[in-house]
């Protein structure tokens, strides 16, 4: 019987060769290698680039415009010297890979101290959507800078200068740097750690695909090594496979998130009914268990609804969920026209809710306006800062410009401290104050019942009354009455003196 012989080493080798030297007959491989070098040296130009390519990644991060970032991308020198890494990495050609890990240090350092300095000096420290979506690199993100740095290759090879400008904005180089510094700058180091573990992922895969593109087009190593193939295609499997392994499992961590915020939107809505509104979700996977954050405005309060939506969570997905559920009761919650798609509702509407948005200069989870009760809602995000007086004092402020007179501001909820009062014929005013400051806020939150104890009494203080008929006033309109002596409540102490603890039902 016939054997169909296999194809011999040398016979491999010579159609490879064939391959190559049809692909790069017109390439003049030593004035192509000379303008990656000339691209990947540390000029003025180069760090002057540097400078302003970092000072306006750093502002377009922090002002979340994807329009600045991109120009930031565009302005990027970096991407002459990781080629010519890659370059200078097939070629065995160590001083062009001397000048280029020079370069790249020098380009990384300068934006550093840029964007680190500029986080100093911005008062704002809260990370934007552009920042956060650069911390959290995936798979997806190493296949899109392996291709793009073929591309890259292919351009400098084939002289394809607006091949290269596509590269830049693809890749995005310099953004990844500017955020490291932003994490650096407000000692945030999840911030820090994921958009450094980007640019990695960027700058090698870049160099690697280089690399490639080098090989294709028949760049020769300069030294002759023997089992030079066999080390180089080694190294660069362990670098993949040590790439890929963080980064796949990232990326399965995205696609658990991005089912669980369907799951929850679709649980929560299935508990409050089809009359209320998420206004806010979050999800975030965190020690291995999930996170679910959500701002729900609902017609009826639910009690216990983050253990139900938890427990619905788990029992579709198959993992533990921790959930907190604030709730906002609203009259009819469907009417709200929110911030986002305000271009749909009519005019009026809009010109509404892009007045309150403009008036409201702290973080909100949400803006919203009620066109049937002519009414804003501010729904502040905990982010903002400011303490319960602080959101009144910005509840009268609005109310007092035209066209926002009905305007609502809702304070994040939290705890209500005690209250240190002085028993006297008449309640301090320091004691009125914060008691009306609470009232305000148990009123926005919608607080079905109040229990009001006074502490720190003796038998002998309660015959003067002054402090808890002060108390029962101010808490008339939230139907609450105030007990004295040894509640449940008391669990707290102000000075050595009574206080009163509020408890919102």
């Amino acid at each position: 019987m016939a054997t169909v012989p296999h194809p011999h080493p040398t016979a491999k080798a010579g159609l490879w060769r064939d391959m190559v030297s049809r692909l790069s007959e017109d390439i003049d491989r030593e004035r192509v290698f000379a303008d990656i070098c000339d691209a990947g040296l540390t000029t003025g130009r180069y760090v002057m680039m540097s400078v302003l390519s970092a000072a306006i990644a750093t502002l377009g991060l922090m002002l979340s415009s994807p329009a600045v970032v991109i120009g930031a991308m565009l302005l990027s020198p970096l991407m002459g010297p990781i080629i010519l890494l890659g370059f200078s990495f097939w070629t065995i050609d160590w001083l062009a890979a001397r000048r280029a890990l020079t370069s790249l240090a020098v380009g990384l350092g300068v934006a550093l101290v840029v964007a680190v300095l500029l986080t100093w000096a911005s008062p704002l420290k809260e990370p934007t959507a552009e920042i956060l979506a650069r911390t959290r690199p995936n798979l997806f993100d190493l296949l899109v800078a392996a291709f793009s740095g073929l591309a890259g290759g292919y351009a400098v090879i084939r002289q394809r200068g607006e091949t290269v400008i596509g590269v830049a904005i693809a890749t995005a180089l310099m953004p990844p740097i500017a955020t490291v510094g932003f994490g650096i700058g407000t000692a945030n180091w999840p911030v820090t750690l994921g958009a450094l573990l980007l640019f990695a992922t960027n700058l090698i895969a870049i160099a690697l695909a280089a690399a490639a593109m080098s090989a294709l087009y028949g760049f020769r190593p300069h030294y002759h090594l023997a089992n030079r193939g066999w080390i180089g295609h080694v190294t660069v499997i362990l670098i993949v496979i040590a790439l890929c392994v963080p980064l796949t499992l990232s990326l399965n961590t995205i696609a658990l998130e991005s089912r669980a915020t369907v799951n929850a939107r679709d649980a929560i809505q299935d508990l409050f009914g089809p009359k209320a509104r998420v206004t806010a979700l979050s999800v975030r996977s965190q020690g291995g268990a999930l996170q679910v954050d959500g701002l729900v405005a609902t017609p009826k309060y639910i009690t216990s609804a983050s253990g139900k939506v938890a427990a619905k969570l788990k029992s579709t997905l198959g993992a533990a969920a921790r959930v907190s559920l604030d709730q906002v009761v609203l009259a009819d919650p469907s009417k709200l026209v929110a911030a986002a798609p305000a271009a749909e509702a009519p005019d009026p509407v809009v010109a509404a809710v892009q007045s309150l948005k403009d008036a409201v200069p702290f973080p909100a989870d949400s803006i919203a306006y009620d066109p049937a009760a002519h009414r804003g809602l501010v729904l502040l995000s905990p982010s903002s800062g400011l303490d319960l007086a602080a959101a009144a004092m910005l509840e009268q402020g609005l109310r007092g410009k035209a066209g926002l007179e009905n305007t609502v501001v809702v304070p994040p909820l939290q705890a209500l401290p005690p209250i240190a009062v002085t028993l006297s014929r008449k309640a301090p005013p320091a004691f009125g104050d914060a008691l009306a400051t609470d009232v305000w806020a148990l009123q926005r939150w919608r607080s079905q019942g109040v229990a009001a104890a006074v502490c720190g009494l003796s038998r002998r203080d309660r015959r003067d009354a002054a402090v808890i008929a002060a108390a029962g006033a101010a808490l008339k309109p939230l139907n609450a009455e105030v007990s004295i002596g040894d509640s449940a409540r008391c669990a707290g102490k102000v000075g050595q003196g009574p206080w009163l603890q509020l408890t919102p039902g």
